[in-house]
């Protein structure tokens, strides 16, 4: 019965989903989720914040120095106009670089790292490395216009870890599931103290 208390207090989604909520893990509740007119661009992470790795123009050296530096679950590629070329997770860049087993003492370290066709005939054979088989095969893109429920809905229905934004083919920003279960930690004000570990977001 007191049990019962407390999952009263503590509200309808009961003390197991406050708890989970409390403790930041990276949970989404079943409850339907209701928007009051906002779209996708308010849950966004914008381009100019995002880290991104750039279709022949980031080195070897700088994507190594990228991946060090960041313990995001992954990174957007993008080439120089902004035009977005795929997705690519830290694990899946890491395990192909290491398959090309370059030389860290030598020019390697210097070679651009080319991830789409188009990019990769504009870089001689010499000074390239192709990472293209690091790219996810499959990435959800929406525009930032879409309606916020129905972002929160995909990511509860699909388990998405990010969903990328593009307009004409160029990426303007992204969002991941630790912003959207944040949607549903509002309610607790306390859970920044029970969170031990700040979460990386990307």
């Amino acid at each position: 019965m007191t049990s019962k208390w407390v999952g009263d207090a503590v509200g309808k989604e009961g003390i197991y989903s406050a708890w989970i909520a409390m403790r930041r893990y990276p949970w989404l509740p079943p409850a339907t989720y209701r928007d009051a007119g906002e779209t996708g661009a308010t849950l966004m992470k914008p381009l100019a914040r995002v880290v991104v790795i750039r279709d022949a123009v980031t080195t070897v050296c700088k994507l190594r120095a990228l991946l060090a530096a960041h313990d995001f679950h992954g990174f957007s590629v993008i080439d120089s106009h902004n035009e977005f070329v795929g997705y690519a997770t830290k694990q899946e860049l890491g395990t192909v670089l290491e398959r090309l087993q370059l030389d860290d003492t030598g020019g390697d370290l210097d070679k651009t790292c080319t991830f789409s066709a188009t990019n990769r005939l504009r870089v001689d054979t010499l000074d390239r490395v192709d990472l293209s088989d690091a790219l996810e095969a499959s990435v959800i893109q929406l525009q930032m216009e879409v309606p916020q429920e129905l972002v929160v809905n995909m990511f509860q229905k699909l388990n998405l870890r990010q969903i990328l934004f593009t307009r004409a083919g160029k990426l303007t920003g992204l969002v991941t599931k630790r912003v959207v279960v944040d949607l549903f930690t509002r309610q607790f004000p306390h859970a920044a103290v029970l969170c031990e570990h700040p979460p990386h977001r990307q």
